[in-house]
């Protein structure tokens, strides 16, 4: 009795070794939509208290980023946003708008190099109204795009640049959504 259980342990133990290994976790796609959540910041001039990454429905549509401030929108409020559209995590557009003013749009090199002004192409718009800003783009405006992710700054001209507000961070990008969801 003694000698079969020596023999079996063995065979359990090849048995084991031959399996299959287990799968590997397969990565998730990342999602469609995102929200990032930011404590509310009195000293801050212009509060963000939510940035919303949402993928636009189709290729040729556009995607949305959606921020809530702590406050109605006010003269000499401003927001800017980096998009990074190729997954490289280096800024590709930089949108920046002045509450009840024009907006700009500009090919990034990186996060302080804003070179060519792409405005005319049509590829964003800011829209500032109530305790939202608004930043439509297309993902493709300047090549094939499968995810993006943004940071986020609000500022009021003429204050100090401590009381600015950066989401996630200065010079930190949020975790990428798809550009499109079909």
């Amino acid at each position: 009795m003694g000698m079969r259980r020596l023999l079996l342990a063995p065979v359990a133990l090849m048995a084991l070794a031959t399996a299959a290994p287990a799968a590997p976790a397969v990565a998730s796609a990342p999602p469609t939509e995102r929200t990032i959540t930011d404590p509310v910041e009195p000293h801050k001039a212009y509060d963000i208290v939510s940035v919303t990454l949402k993928a636009a429905s189709a290729a040729g549509r556009k995607a949305r980023v959606t921020v809530v401030h702590g406050r109605r929108v006010d003269v000499g409020d401003g927001i800017d946003v980096w998009v990074d559209s190729d997954g490289d995590r280096v800024p590709d557009l930089f949108i920046t708008g002045v509450s009840f003013s024009e907006y700009g749009v500009y090919r990034a090199r990186d996060w302080d190099r804003h070179h060519r002004d792409i405005s005319d192409r049509g590829c964003a718009s800011v829209r500032m109204i109530g305790t939202k800003s608004v930043i439509r783009f297309d993902p493709s405006c300047l090549g094939p795009s499968e995810r993006f992710s943004v940071s986020v700054r609000s500022h009021v001209q003429d204050r100090a640049a401590r009381t600015d507000d950066y989401v996630p961070g200065v010079h930190r990008l949020t975790k990428r959504v798809l550009s499109y969801t079909g």
